[in-house]
């Protein structure tokens, strides 16, 4: 019996947290899923030396990564 109300104590916190959540990303006008991918990411290519993949602004206007162009 002890179990069952700890069980229960445990999803009536669960619930109790995601509500909070919700309400407090309504009141700063986001939401409470995480974004989705958009514009976030960069382009990875491949160096030409190496062959490693990075961020195409990380590489030289060679194509070389950090590394290699040292």
């Amino acid at each position: 019996m002890n179990l069952f109300r700890i069980l229960l104590f445990l999803v009536a916190a669960y619930i109790v947290w995601r509500l909070y959540r919700a309400l407090r990303a309504r009141s700063e006008g986001g939401s409470p899923m995480p974004r989705t991918p958009g514009n976030d990411y960069e382009v990875m290519v491949r160096c030409a030396r190496c062959g490693i993949h990075a961020p195409a602004s990380s590489l030289s206007k060679s194509g070389l990564c950090g590394r290699c162009s040292e």
